[in-house]
């Protein structure tokens, strides 16, 4: 397609040129040269036409053959045999277009049919007879392109076919030229009309049908992902096995497909000379049919998924650093791009496929009437009798139409919770951050919580002894949270910087303060235990230190002076279990999900 699309735009100048050149010489004639002499006008169109014709030749020529410019050539031929085909394409196209035109002012002229008739008969016998004087002249060239156009070693069939090839090109001319003497005499109704031109030039219409119908098959086993056409490197054995499988599904349906294509265009040259087999004839036609559906349905899904492939790259960030640290499970969160469009791709796919089916069965006679609502009535019934298959379809799609998630995020349905790692029809697939894949059906999420939007605030306490200085405190914390927004791996992911707020708590044995921060979805992990380092070590710089857990034990002085160290310890010991057993308590009252941190 790119050399394709290459050419065309090359050879639009020219087009552009051969439409003004018609334009202006018609203006010409008709402003200057005009004249009421029916001669006169009927040598200017024809002579117009001619060169007109001829242009147009030389310009499908370049298209197909590009004997200047090897990278826009889509024949896979070399320069040397391209530039001969070209040379001969644009005269055996002229001559012809000079004989119909000759043919036509003849007839014009108040020719009879019998001398038209005649007149054909000469040309076409002439130019079979240059033609199978060129076919014995230059069968050694076209021997070697034969064995050279092949992609691997050469096969015994296309050896023994390159050295008898002449030989059935010329039997081939002499059937054309005994049926062209056949149809003098035969009725014109069972002749169809340029049924010469489309037999002569049967070899470059083979070329053309031969190059799409194994596009077709190299397409049609990539899209089922049979056989890609790329060598693979470090397979496993298994799958160099499936490799060399399709492989061989590969090397065996192009020959099939070739001997196929010779046998439907044999069927179709028959049938244009009045030749009819009424099953092959029918036959053919849905093979057309059929080819040209395919054609354009392949050309549309490669247009479809080549797009699409395009926009997943882009919304693919281009260097993707790992998150080793990252307790959510270290998913890159992903664009809303990469979570829509693999479904359209899918939905764009099966819409193809049952179009492409209705439509070859139609050409082929079957009445689709009775298949479609057919097919409306089960799938009705598949409907009510899968009803939650419908809610879990239907609220997946409203889910993405609200964006309420996409590929990469960090979400919380009910019990579950994950990394949303792929989203189906039916189901979104949640990678716990331990680990363990969760599949949830769409209508099974309920309300959910997505911790990728926007920012999490994070908020964590420190513990001081009560004679700290609490100023000195915030001032040390405040230029710790500077350093980490001016850091070139951190500050990017802060929304707002760490700082204290200050005293949130006086309790029996300590002084707690809590500092704050907000920063981006998965990096506040990173970012809290950084924050936790780099305050204790500004701390321990200015001799600040935390709360240490002790427990005073008051003894009357009576029994200070009986108690021995053992006691004192033992009432110590029953001390500390009954303070931590109170803090446990409150703990479990007030305990927070570190997952669970406010959103902004």
């Amino acid at each position: 397609m790119e050399k394709l699309v290459s050419t065309l735009v090359k050879i639009a100048p020219d087009a552009v040129g051969l439409f003004i050149f018609v334009v202006v010489a018609m203006l010409t004639f008709t402003v200057f040269i005009w004249t009421s002499s029916p001669f006169v006008q009927l040598f200017f169109m024809a002579t117009l036409m001619t060169i007109s014709l001829i242009r147009i030749i030389i310009l499908l020529s370049q298209v197909v053959f590009s004997p200047t410019i090897l990278q826009f050539r889509v024949l896979p031929v070399h320069c040397g045999t391209a530039n001969t085909l070209h040379k001969l394409l644009v005269w055996t196209g002229s001559y012809m277009i000079i004989a119909v035109m000759f043919s036509v002012v003849v007839f014009k002229l108040g020719a009879q049919k019998e001398t038209l008739q005649l007149l054909q008969m000469i040309f076409a016998s002439l130019i079979l007879f240059i033609t199978a004087a060129a076919t014995v002249v230059y069968r050694k060239k076209i021997r070697e392109q034969i064995l050279l156009s092949a992609e691997e070693e050469p096969t015994w069939g296309r050896k023994k076919f390159s050295d008898i090839w002449h030989i059935l090109a010329l039997l081939y001319i002499f059937v054309l030229w005994f049926l062209i003497i056949h149809s003098v005499d035969s009725p014109p109704e069972t002749r169809s009309r340029g049924a010469f031109f489309l037999s002569f030039f049967i070899v470059p219409i083979w070329l053309v049908m031969d190059r799409l119908v194994q596009w077709i098959v190299q397409f049609s086993l990539k899209i089922l992902k049979i056989y890609d056409g790329e060598s693979p490197t470090d397979l496993s054995p298994e799958e160099l096995e499936q490799y060399e499988k399709g492989r061989r599904m590969y090397l065996w349906c192009r020959p099939t497909a070739r001997v196929f294509l010779v046998f439907i265009l044999g069927i179709w040259l028959a049938s244009l000379w009045g030749i009819s087999f009424p099953i092959f004839s029918k036959f053919t036609n849905v093979f057309f049919d059929a080819a040209i559906i395919l054609t354009l349905a392949l050309l549309f899904w490669q247009f479809i998924s080549s797009w699409i492939e395009r926009k997943i790259a882009e919304s693919i960030p281009e260097e993707e650093e790992e998150k080793e640290d990252d307790e959510w499970g270290g998913a890159a969160s992903r664009g809303r791009s990469y979570t829509l469009l693999p479904m359209i791709r899918k939905f764009v796919g099966s819409v193809l496929v049952v179009m492409v089916t209705m439509t070859v069965l139609s050409s082929m006679g079957v009445d689709i009437g009775p298949l479609l609502a057919g097919a409306g009535v089960i799938g009705l019934a598949v409907g009510f009798g899968a009803q939650k298959l419908v809610a879990d379809m239907f609220s997946g799609f409203f889910y993405l139409l609200d964006d309420a998630f996409r590929v990469g995020e960090y979400l919380e349905a009910g019990d579950v919770s994950g990394i949303v790692e792929n989203i189906t029809l039916r189901n979104v697939m949640l990678r716990h951050h331990r680990g363990m894949l969760q599949i949830v059906p769409h209508s099974d999420l309920g309300s959910i919580t997505n911790f990728m939007r926007g920012g999490i605030v994070v908020k964590f306490n420190l513990d001081f002894p009560y004679d700290a200085d609490i100023d000195k405190i915030r001032k040390v914390i405040k230029k710790v949270g500077q350093a980490m927004l001016e850091d070139e791996e951190l500050g990017k992911d802060f929304i707002r910087p760490v700082k204290s707020q200050g005293v949130r708590e006086i309790s029996n044995s300590v002084m707690t303060i809590r500092v704050k921060f907000t920063a981006q979805p998965g990096a506040h992990f990173v970012i809290r235990r950084e924050a936790f380092k780099r305050i204790t070590e500004a701390l321990q710089a200015k001799g600040i230190h935390y709360a240490h857990r002790k427990v005073i034990v008051d003894l009357p002085s009576s029994a200070s002076s009986n108690a021995t160290d053992e006691q004192i310890q033992a009432a110590g010991a029953a001390a500390m279990q009954q303070i931590e057993e109170m803090e446990n308590s409150e703990n479990a009252e007030n305990r927070v999900d570190p997952n669970k941190s406010e959103m902004l």
